[in-house]
């Protein structure tokens, strides 16, 4: 399995290229916006991809990810409360905290379900928190265009050189905080086995559960609350990866976040170069994201 990521990873500078290239117009100062967003649809691409991952072993549902399960709603929740309070500059800790109060909202609500239940209380709990947000903008009086990018995601909000400063922290933090998603693989493999035989190697289920939560939600958070909502990305990047032979452990994780990553940043350069506009990267991952979806709810026993 680990020799099949670095394929992955060329696939990704491929990515990053076309990025970089996608456009009419080269100049200096143009090079480094889209070095700034391909950036962006890198990292954002490999935390949805790795932490979507993570939460399908996590709760045993090939269906989750941090949007299925509504983490992505609570962090533009917190995002539209910060701007509700006039405290944008603190948006990133208003999505973190969104985003860990939808998390333990679904510790709390899914103890003892079916797995195939989670995927249900999740949307239930994204859409609450998504629909709470238009309503916060709203009366916020922040502008419509503001308010549609926070909820279907954009690589293309920053164009001053004062935004590299935020950017420059939040997305090492993102990354600092999926440390321990991805280094949960064994824990994740003892619990693939059963409850008791984890309990029985001297790992905690429920432990391991939570701490996914809690950091794949911090991770989320923090990304949303620069680019906003981009669905279905940690699905289909985790089903990518086992259709490529990838299905375990910590090259899973890794190669989950490439594949997001290379979606992620393709998915940018095709509404800007064959579309011939700048649509929200959301829009695009839904168009594919939402039919995968479907197929896949209808694939399972």
């Amino acid at each position: 399995m680990r020799r099949r990521i670095p394929v992955v990873f060329l696939m990704l500078v491929l990515g990053v290229l076309i990025e970089l290239l996608a456009g009419r117009v080269f100049s200096p100062h143009i090079i480094l916006l889209r070095g700034i967003r391909a950036l962006l649809g890198t990292t954002t691409g490999f935390v949805l991809g790795s932490t979507g991952a993570a939460l399908q072993r996590a709760y045993s549902n090939p269906l989750a990810d941090g949007y299925i399960l509504g983490i992505s709603g609570g962090a533009v929740f917190g995002l539209a409360l910060s701007e509700m309070l006039e405290l944008a500059v603190s948006g990133f800790i208003f999505s973190f905290v969104g985003s860990l109060v939808v998390g333990g909202m679904l510790l709390f609500l899914t103890r003892g379900l079916k797995p195939d239940l989670i995927p249900v209380i999740g949307i239930g709990l994204g859409m609450f928190s998504s629909s709470l947000a238009v309503l916060l903008f709203m009366m916020a009086g922040v502008e419509a265009s503001r308010t549609f990018y926070a909820l279907w995601g954009t690589l293309g909000r920053f164009y001053e050189y004062r935004d590299i400063p935020v950017i420059a922290f939040t997305l090492p933090v993102s990354l600092v905080f999926l440390l321990p998603v991805l280094f949960s693989d064994r824990e994740m493999d003892a619990l693939s086995l059963g409850r008791d035989e984890a309990l029985a190697l001297g790992y905690d289920p429920d432990r391991a559960v939570r701490n996914i939560t809690v950091f794949s939600a911090i991770s989320v958070s923090l990304i949303t609350s620069l680019v906003g909502i981009v669905g279905f990305v940690g699905v289909m990047s985790a089903h990518i990866s086992r259709m490529y032979g990838v299905f375990e452990g910590k090259p899973f994780y890794i190669s989950a976040g490439l594949v997001g990553a290379v979606l992620v940043l393709l998915s940018d350069a095709f509404g800007r170069v064959v579309l011939g506009i700048d649509p929200p990267i959301g829009i695009i991952m839904s168009v594919i994201g939402a039919p995968f979806f479907v197929y896949l709810a209808l694939k399972r026993p």
